[in-house]
């Protein structure tokens, strides 16, 4: 890993964190949040990875960044909690859906439509995939058992059905940012100052630590 990354890294990492944070809890109170969190959350980590492989041009970077963000979720050991699953859980997630994105991420990088189908499709199921098998594990060693393990139905539904539908929101994402950048004429920032990364970071664990 390239040390000029570094505050790449910690601040897209941050990001991830603070969307975590504050999204991803309001998605969580929802009534069907097994379902409807990772389907809106996954999109959008897509595309703050996809962007931080445009600015860093690592793969090994956008790993590193969902390490931050799995370490950010961490802090929530330092406040009153329940279930340790209820931390434990999402970090396993953040992890996975980098490492999907890892993955992918040179077919994403190709300019026709059917590759940017196909990479978010094979991302978003394929984290979620992951994401199963890993409950299916906690299951065989701990008796918790998922709502995702319920029945063979639950466990198609959110792995395959809801994946489609998550991808097909990361598709519209990413060519919505793709007409902004033309309209606006944007111009992508690859040097992050050192000091917007931590303060960054800083708001992402206060927000964890307190919402």
């Amino acid at each position: 890993m390239k040390k000029q990354n570094i505050p790449a890294i910690i601040f897209y990492g941050a990001i991830w964190g603070i969307i975590e944070a504050t999204l991803g809890t309001a998605l969580h109170i929802l009534p069907i949040s097994i379902y409807i969190s990772g389907t809106i959350m996954f999109p959008i980590v897509g595309y703050i990875l996809f962007k931080a492989y445009k600015a860093t041009k690592s793969k090994s970077a956008l790993l590193s960044i969902g390490i931050v963000a799995a370490a950010i979720k961490a802090v929530g050991f330092f406040m009153p909690f329940g279930s340790p699953f209820k931390i434990v859980n999402p970090m396993i997630s953040i992890i996975m859906e980098s490492l999907m994105v890892v993955l992918v991420i040179s077919v994403l990088s190709k300019d026709d439509v059917l590759s940017k189908i196909s990479g978010f499709a094979i991302a978003s199921i394929g984290w979620r995939t992951l994401y199963l098998g890993y409950m299916g594990v906690q299951y065989l060693s701990t008796g918790y058992v998922s709502d995702y393990l319920m029945s063979l139905g639950a466990a198609i539904s959110y792995t395959v059905v809801f994946g489609l539908m998550s991808a097909a929101i990361a598709i519209g994402i990413h060519y919505l940012d793709i007409l902004a950048i033309k309209r606006i004429k944007f111009r992508l920032v690859k040097k992050i100052n050192p000091v917007i990364s931590f303060a960054m970071l800083t708001i992402a664990i206060v927000l964890t630590l307190f919402i």
